[in-house]
């Protein structure tokens, strides 16, 4: 199986455990944003509790079913 898609819950997380790109310091930085609006998250896609999920792909068959995994 290898890799065909990652689906994040957050781009970023505020420099907590990685970064913020240099164009959302701002926003990352302030202490409110307006309602629904998370710089961190511009999509508003969750999947499960915060987590991420990779789905793959058999290279070898197309006809092969796909896999998924949530962290």
């Amino acid at each position: 199986m290898v890799p065909l898609l990652t689906i994040a819950s957050f781009e970023w997380d505020y420099g907590k455990r990685g970064w913020a790109p240099y164009e959302d310091e701002a926003a990352a930085r302030a202490a409110g944003h307006r309602a629904g609006q998370n710089p961190g998250q511009p999509t508003k896609v969750e999947v499960g509790s915060t987590d991420n999920m990779r789905l793959y792909v058999c290279p070898v068959s197309p006809g092969h079913p796909h896999t998924d995994l949530i962290q």
